[in-house]
């Protein structure tokens, strides 16, 4: 009787996506996002519909306010957020981990929301849009009638620069301490001169 040999399988489990929060003050917070293990990626579309759509209710969970900002030479199939997202996820090597940077601004509750929002905007073209593709959404629950933590917005910034030949390789300083700081500086200078 013959006998077969075979090889254990060896079963890797699912890479899990790490967060680390830096809080700036004044209604900044900073969160770096990486892969941490070697097993298969969900990646990051499921979080990123999270933050357009945070609510199950379908007239009253989606975000206040959502868009893509590009810079001005990123090819014009990158201006749709679900191909850049999964283009994103399918392009990036299995070697790299970091993903993502979100910038957490508190909107001030004492102007209308659309101001901070626009304040906001320009921010993050003015500092991350400039060489990377940044996600915006507005979380303002009271337009939903609805009670919440306040309402600010969420700049969503790929680790990958974009250019007029796509998305590059991702940028470490933006997912680092250093990241972490020129975005602070830089929201504290755009404040001094607004």
């Amino acid at each position: 009787m013959a006998h077969c040999l075979t090889k254990p399988t060896t079963i890797t489990a699912p890479a899990t996506l790490k967060q680390f929060s830096q809080c700036g003050g004044h209604g900044f917070t900073f969160t770096r996002y990486w892969w941490d293990g070697q097993g298969e990626r969900v990646g990051i579309t499921p979080w990123i519909q999270k933050k357009l759509h945070p609510g199950e209710d379908p007239d009253f969970g989606t975000a206040a306010k959502s868009e893509l900002l590009l810079p001005p030479t990123a090819p014009a199939v990158y201006a749709a957020i679900p191909f850049l997202i999964e283009h994103f996820d399918r392009q990036l090597p299995r070697h790299e981990r970091n993903v993502m940077v979100q910038i957490k601004l508190a909107l001030d509750p004492e102007e209308p929301w659309h101001y901070g929002y626009e304040n906001i905007r320009a921010f993050a073209r003015w500092h991350f849009a400039n060489r990377f593709p940044v996600i915006l959404a507005a979380h303002v629950p009271s337009v939903g009638g609805l009670n919440g933590y306040g309402p600010h917005v969420h700049c969503i910034v790929l680790s990958r620069p974009i250019t007029i030949n796509g998305l590059q390789g991702a940028c470490y300083r933006l997912c680092s301490d250093t990241g972490y700081l020129e975005a602070l500086t830089a929201w504290k200078v755009w404040n001094a001169i607004e």
